[in-house]
C-alpha cells in the first residue's frame, strides 16, 4: 500500500539542530507534495522563591513568548517555496504535541534527539521517548551529533539506502509500507531484514545425559551418547534452516510485484538480539534511514512498548522512523 503524508510536521526546539529537521521535513514535503507544519512548544515556566512556594509563570509572560516563537517560525516559513502552517502552544511538549497532531491530522512528525550518554541522554530524550509511545502517527527520530554545527536549511536531503525491520506483525507490515514509499520517493535501495534470536541449544552435556539415565547408564558406550548429540544436532540444524526458508519467502512475498520495476529489494536475515544485529547492519552497510514498527496501544503496553525500537532510536546513528499501527 502506498503512503502518501499530506501534512508532515517538524517540531522546532530552536536549537543549534533546528535546521536539520527543517531540512528533512522541508526534503519530505517537497517528495510527497505535502503541507509543512511548523510547530513549537513554549514550555510552562516553573519560578521558585526561596519565599514563597513555586508559582507558573505569568499568562502576560507566556503570550509574549508565544508570539515570539510564532514571528521565528513566520520568518523561516518566508524563506521556503513550499506551502507552511504555523503552530505554537504552551505546555509540556511531548502531549502538547500530541494532541496538536490529534487535532491537526498530522501524518508524520519530524524531531530531533541529541547526542552524548547516560544521564544526559536520558533527560534529553525523555521527549522523543515519550512521543514514541503516544503518537499515533509515524514519528521520524534525527540524531544530531553532540559536534553537530548548525548548518542552512536544505531540501536536498537524499536517501540512498533503507532499512526496514520486518517481524511480520501488523506493525512492521505498516512500516515496511513507509519504507517502500519512501524508497520510491527517493528511489533508494530498500533492504528487509528479520532478526532471529539465537535458539537454545538442546543438545545434553555428558553430565546432563548421565543424570537422566536415573543411574543405569553404565551399558551406554561413548559413541551411543556421541551419536544422540549428533542426531540432535542434526534436527536442530534441518529446524534452523526450515525456518530461514520460511522467513526468506515471507519476506520475498512482502515485496509487491510492480515495485520490483522500479527497485531491487534486499532481503536479510540476522541472528542475535534485534536492536544490535539492525544498529549493526545499518552501520556496515551505510544506512540512511531505519524504519520500524511500534508495537503496544495500552496504558500498560505504553511503559513496556517495543524495546527494539526504543533501543535503536537510542543508539543508531541514522534516523529512525517509527510507525505504530492502530487497531
Amino acid at each position: 500500500m502506498r503512503i502518501e503524508p499530506k501534512k508532515i510536521m517538524c517540531a522546532i526546539d530552536f536549537s543549534d539542530f533546528t535546521n536539520m529537521t527543517l531540512s528533512y521535513g522541508k526534503s519530505l514535503a517537497s517528495e510527497f507534495d505535502s503541507k509543512l507544519i511548523l510547530c513549537h512548544i513554549v514550555q510552562v515556566t516553573l519560578m521558585v522563591s526561596s519565599h514563597m512556594p513555586p508559582y507558573l509563570d505569568y499568562t502576560g509572560i507566556e503570550s509574549d513568548r508565544i508570539q515570539y516563537a510564532r514571528g521565528k517560525l513566520e520568518k523561516i516559513a518566508e524563506a521556503f517555496d513550499i506551502d507552511c502552517e504555523i503552530l505554537v502552544s504552551a505546555g509540556h511538549p511531548a502531549d502538547e504535541i500530541e494532541q496538536v497532531c490529534r487535532e491537526n491530522n498530522i501524518d508524520m512528525v519530524i524531531a530531533a534527539t541529541y547526542g552524548g550518554s547516560g544521564v544526559k541522554r536520558f533527560l534529553i530524550g525523555s521527549v522523543t521517548s515519550r512521543l514514541v509511545k503516544t503518537l499515533h502517527c509515524p514519528l521520524l527520530v534525527l540524531h544530531a551529533p553532540e559536534d553537530h554545527l548548525n548548518t542552512p536549511v536544505t531540501n536536498s536531503i537524499k536517501l540512498k539506502q533503507i532499512l526496514v525491520g520486518c517481524d511480520f506483525s501488523e506493525g512492521s507490515k505498516l512500516a515496511f509500507d513507509y519504507a517502500l514509499s519512501l524508497a520510491q520517493e527517493f528511489q533508494t535501495q530498500l533492504y528487509l531484514a528479520h532478526v532471529m534470536r539465537p535458539a537454545e541449544k538442546n543438545g545434553f552435556s555428558t553430565t546432563d545425559y548421565l543424570k537422566i539415565q536415573e543411574g543405569d547408564y553404565l551399558g551406554w558406550t561413548r559413541s551411543e551418547y556421541l551419536d544422540l548429540q549428533k542426531k540432535t544436532t542434526d534436527q536442530e540444524e534441518e529446524k534452523r534452516n526450515s525456518l530461514l526458508n520460511h522467513f526468506e519467502r515471507q519476506l520475498s512475498n512482502m515485496v509487491p510485484e510492480d515495485s520490483k520495476n522500479w527497485c531491487t529489494p534486499i532481503t536479510i536475515l540476522l541472528e542475535g538480539q534485534p536492536h544490535k544485529e539492525l544498529i549493526d547492519y545499518a552501520q556496515k552497510k551505510q544506512v540512511d534511514m531505519i524504519v520500524l514498527g511500534v508495537h503496544g496501544h495500552s496504558l500498560l503496553e505504553q511503559f513496556l512498548v517495543g524495546s527494539t525500537t526504543d533501543r535503536v532510536i537510542s543508539q543508531a546513528s541514522c534516523p529512525v522512523l517509527a510507525v505504530r499501527h492502530i487497531t
